[in-house]
């Protein structure tokens, strides 16, 4: 395999925490609709994936004119600044950033949030200077586990699945990099077990950002 030249994050639990926002956004959306709010945990579970995902988990499947009114909803509160001011930088992970952009890593996102969102996030912690590009909702026709927005991501970077490498935390992320031909390195800061990440054929299962330049030092040519 070649040397790994650029490196894309998923952005929710991987570098960063928004549940609380997306708790509060899903349940005034749940709520405005008649619904009874939903538990923190079981909205937990759904980060990661799309919102029409996430809402069918709460309301009928089938139903998808509430399914895109909860939607709209949740954007509208999302929006007033209760994601942001609801969402912070997880440990380790700016430190981590700094490391791998110094040894010359080419950065980038991909994640089923919308690109706005994860910029003006960035923007708010002076980390967006890290980031060569970012895949959010609104660039792609298919969402994660669909490889459409990594393989959107690497081909704007100008590399190849070869020499590319994706960062997640979730199963969704790990069928994610598989579709795409794309090594897969899993972080535990998310809600899914580690062996759950494994078994699923992540490459590396670590702790938290901090362990990664690190482990690409080490163990690149094991990747």
């Amino acid at each position: 395999m070649k040397k790994v030249h650029q490196i894309l994050f998923d952005f929710d639990y991987t570098l960063a925490d928004s549940s609380e926002g997306i708790i509060a956004s899903i349940n005034y959306a749940l709520q405005k609709k008649g619904y009874s709010p939903a538990d923190p945990d079981a909205v937990r579970k759904m980060i990661g994936h799309s919102l029409e995902d996430a809402f069918g988990r709460f309301v009928d499947p089938a139903d998808t004119v509430t399914i895109q009114e909860c939607k709209r909803l949740f954007m509208d509160f999302a929006d007033t600044g209760e994601m942001l001011k609801r969402t912070f930088i997880l440990d380790g992970v700016e430190e981590s950033l700094k490391n791998l952009y110094e040894n010359f890593y080419t950065l980038g996102i991909v994640s089923t949030k919308r690109r706005s969102t994860i910029e003006e996030t960035l923007t708010r912690f002076e980390l967006e200077d890290y980031f060569d590009v970012i895949i959010g909702y609104e660039d792609v026709h298919q969402l994660k586990p669909d490889p459409e927005g990594l393989l959107k991501a690497i081909d704007y970077l100008a590399g190849d699945a070869s020499d590319s490498l994706y960062v997640g935390d979730s199963l969704v992320d790990v069928e994610t990099a598989r579709r795409a031909g794309v090594r897969m390195i899993a972080v535990s800061t998310g809600v899914t077990d580690p062996e759950q990440l494994r078994s699923a054929g992540a490459d590396h299962v670590i702790a938290d950002l901090r362990a990664l330049p690190g482990l690409l030092n080490v163990n690149e040519s094991a990747l």
